[in-house]
């Protein structure tokens, strides 16, 4: 048994007769030990914060969640497990912060979330300071107007051809989406004609 596997074996130990309050005093001293200086943890260190926090956080409720999101969510070497974990919960207070600020969820993980999460997440993620296509498609598949308006607004947000046609072919019925769309640099040129359609003035408008 390696030395990580003993402590997690210990851990579990103590874990199955403590009560909640207990949990929560575990997990916030754990927390405070890790960010007291995590840039000093190597990664396997790391590592063994990721899969101690992990256990701790399974009985944790939620204001105890929305405090470690909202600690963890700015390090950027903070424990990846426990990112996509908070990452995924359905309470927007606790995946908010990491959402929109985590610089350790890939488009894949993002996109995951995206396949099945509430409106309120898929806003969250719009506002990424950066998104890649994957997840641009995700979100202009199943967000709302006000969704697909944020990453249309988002320059750190690619898009891509096919996510600009389904924008295009709403924007027929929404002259301020088209302008939007219009204002991005990165749309296929070859694009150009059906978005001009979009823009051009209707039968009612011109009256």
């Amino acid at each position: 048994m390696t030395a990580s596997q003993s402590l997690m074996s210990e851990l579990d130990t103590v874990l199955s007769k403590a009560s909640n309050a207990q949990y929560l005093t575990i997990l916030k001293r754990v927390t405070d030990l890790f960010l007291d200086s995590p840039e000093r943890f190597s990664s396997d260190h790391v590592a063994v914060f990721d899969d101690v926090i992990v256990r701790l956080i399974e009985k944790a409720e939620l204001p105890a969640l929305i405090e470690l999101s909202a600690r963890l969510a700015p390090v950027g070497n903070a424990p990846v497990k426990v990112i996509a974990s908070l990452a995924g919960n359905e309470a927007v207070e606790v995946s908010g912060p990491l959402l929109e600020a985590s610089n350790l969820l890939t488009d894949q993980i993002l996109a995951k979330i995206a396949e099945t999460k509430n409106p309120k997440i898929l806003t969250a993620i719009a506002g990424r300071a950066k998104l890649g296509e994957p997840v641009t498609d995700i979100l202009i598949d199943r967000g709302s107007p006000e969704i697909a308006r944020k990453v249309i607004a988002n320059p750190g947000a690619r898009i891509s051809e096919i996510g600009f046609v389904k924008l295009i072919n709403r924007a027929k019925n929404d002259k301020a989406l088209a302008g939007m769309i219009a204002s991005r640099t990165d749309m296929p040129p070859e694009l150009d004609p059906f978005l001009k359609l979009a823009l051009a003035p209707t039968a009612a408008t011109q009256k």
